[in-house]
């Protein structure tokens, strides 16, 4: 009951703020208006709800206000998993930051929504933001009920002294304050820091509060424009409290004076203050009065909502009341009975979370279906400029094609006539290396080497063992009588390469030279009298080595040899 009437007095602060600084906008008299909505979404939420559903359809106000206005109404229904679903939505709205005032609402609903859902980790991390937030706007008010509700929070996490921190922060802030209108939340803080030390039994401090209070409500009496039913509903819920503290401490004349007081009191004669009465008698030991209102006022077996709070305290009155009295036996049956009610509250509970997650999950559906139909009419649009292009870029890119073939075939022409080139230069090379070889054999000043290479290179090519595919280094080492270190030496210093590139490297040339003696062979057949084990990897190191297929050198040559007569 405490934390609701927290949340409610919470967003009813920035309520006032936006009534009093929300600009007016030219369709004021209109019902679809965010400030309608603001005045009849407590009496009327599911009516508030339907006009804020025909300001979306007919968008007349941004959407993450009006996100922002759904969250609030569903959090003053109690169904916070709503508020906190459409209040997440406006917070990650990035216009929302420019609307400060509804920034601030909508923070204050998510963290109340985190916090009485007691996820107060989340409610903590959000309310870190609002702080700085309020702060930095100068917003006071929002920053001392954020301060506040940071400490209940952590109170929740039983981190009391945190907790007691920020309330005195939040208390301070309005204290230093001499704006008239921050005097009531002043009122409601120091109520609420009574509760909170009265609950843990430290009735002096709870005491001193209440006299604090006591003065707030005496300077509000001298201000003009107070109404005097606010002044008088204040002194009773005060009065009431000092009645039951002092009654605790066992200062038995404080107490039935500040009684006295409260029933001076025309608010205390509403109904809704019997409950604060009851605890009173209780606190004074007046048990018989107590089981006396329940049978005479307000018998209990014609209560007929029994499955709910108000009625676990009846209960719990009745029992704490039996205990005073040594009835302990009747005493039991009540704390049963409060048993059955809270296993069945927590039922309903269960069924009502599920329900509000199905409608989240309905709604959630329902938008995704919604941006799926805008993508689609979207993505149709796109494909529509798309065709209408379409065709202009398939005749471009024709036209480049073409221009790309013609370009291909011009340039392999010409890199075959020089790899014709390049082989007459490397036979004519290979004859002068034959010559120097024999010459080089007999002089002792060449290095071993590059003798060692000049044999191998003679052994390869004289017995063609590089037409062998199973050709390998080992090989070559048992006829050079070599070890494998000398080895890679003599090729890395006469060819800078590896034996297998050395070899590639040949049996490419020599693919080149059937190529062009037998144009009419196929590529397979090149590739197995080159040397190449694998006709794939052939033409892979052929294209890697000339930038052409050997399907292409191969239409090269055959157009020459048809161009030009044969040579007798």
């Amino acid at each position: 009951m405490r934390y609701a009437l927290s949340c409610l007095l919470s967003i009813s602060i920035l309520f006032i703020c936006i009534t009093a600084e929300a600009k007016a906008d030219d369709t004021s008299d209109s019902i679809y208006t965010l400030k309608h909505v603001l005045k009849v979404h407590i009496a009327t939420p599911d009516s508030a709800l339907s006009l804020l559903n025909t300001m979306e359809a007919k968008k007349l106000e941004k959407l993450c206000l009006i996100n922002a206005q759904r969250g609030i109404v569903y959090a003053g229904k109690g169904q916070q998993r709503m508020a906190l679903n459409y209040a997440l939505k406006a917070y990650q709205d990035t216009i929302l930051r420019h609307e400060y005032i509804y920034y601030l609402q909508t923070m204050s609903c998510i963290v109340n929504a985190y916090k009485l859902l007691e996820n107060h980790k989340l409610s903590i991390r959000y309310l870190t933001e609002g702080i700085k937030a309020a702060r930095e706007m100068g917003h006071k008010q929002t920053e001392a009920n954020f301060l506040f509700t940071m400490g209940e929070n952590y109170y929740a996490l039983n981190q009391k002294q945190e907790a007691y921190d920020y309330f005195i922060q939040a208390i301070n802030l309005l204290e230093n304050e001499e704006s008239f209108r921050m005097k009531p939340y002043l009122s409601y803080f120091y109520g609420e820091l009574t509760s909170y030390l009265s609950k843990e039994g430290k009735y002096k401090e709870a005491i001193a509060i209440c006299n604090k209070r006591e003065e707030l409500i005496n300077l509000m009496k001298k201000q003009d424009g107070i109404p005097l039913g606010y002044i008088d509903q204040q002194s009773a819920y005060l009065y009431i409290k000092q009645a039951y503290l002092y009654a605790k401490s066992e200062e038995t004349e404080k107490a039935l004076d500040y009684f006295s007081r409260f029933s001076a009191t025309n608010y205390s004669k509403k109904k809704d203050m019997q409950r604060y009465v009851l605890v009173y008698q209780l606190a004074m030991k007046q048990y018989g009065q107590v089981l006396d209102y329940y049978e005479k006022k307000e018998p209990i077996n014609q209560t007929t909502d029994t499955i709910n709070n108000d009625f676990i305290e009846v209960l719990v009155n009745l029992s704490e009341a039996c205990q005073g009295l040594s009835n302990y036996r009747e005493a039991l049956q009540y704390q049963k009975r409060i048993q059955v009610i809270e296993d069945s509250l927590n039922v309903r509970d269960k069924k009502e979370t599920a329900l509000e997650l199905a409608t989240i999950y309905k709604l959630q559906e329902k938008e995704w279906n919604i941006r799926q139909k805008d993508e689609q009419l979207h993505n149709s649009f796109i494909v529509q400029v798309l065709l209408g292009c379409a065709f202009v870029l398939a005749l471009i890119s024709l036209w480049l094609a073409i221009r790309h073939m013609n370009i291909i075939r011009k340039k392999n022409i010409l890199m075959a006539n020089k790899l014709d080139s390049l082989m007459s230069y490397e036979r004519e090379i290979d004859r002068l290396h034959r010559q120097i070889a024999v010459i080089e054999e007999s002089d002792q000043e060449n290095s071993l080497n590059k003798s060692l290479f000049k044999k191998m290179e003679r052994l390869i090519k004289d017995e063609k063992l590089y037409l062998i595919p199973e050709l390998s280094r080992q090989d070559m080492l048992q006829r050079l009588s070599i070890d494998k270190n000398r080895f890679g030496q003599m090729l890395q210093e006469n060819t800078n390469m590896t034996f297998s590139q050395y070899l590639t490297e040949i049996r490419l040339k020599h693919a080149l030279t059937e190529l062009k003696i037998h144009p009419n062979y196929t590529i397979q057949a090149i590739s197995e009298e080159s040397g190449f084990a694998n006709t794939r990897n052939f033409q892979r190191l052929f294209k890697a080595a000339f930038d052409m297929t050997p399907s292409d050198y191969k239409k090269i040559v055959q157009e020459k040899q048809h161009r030009e007569p044969p040579m007798d």
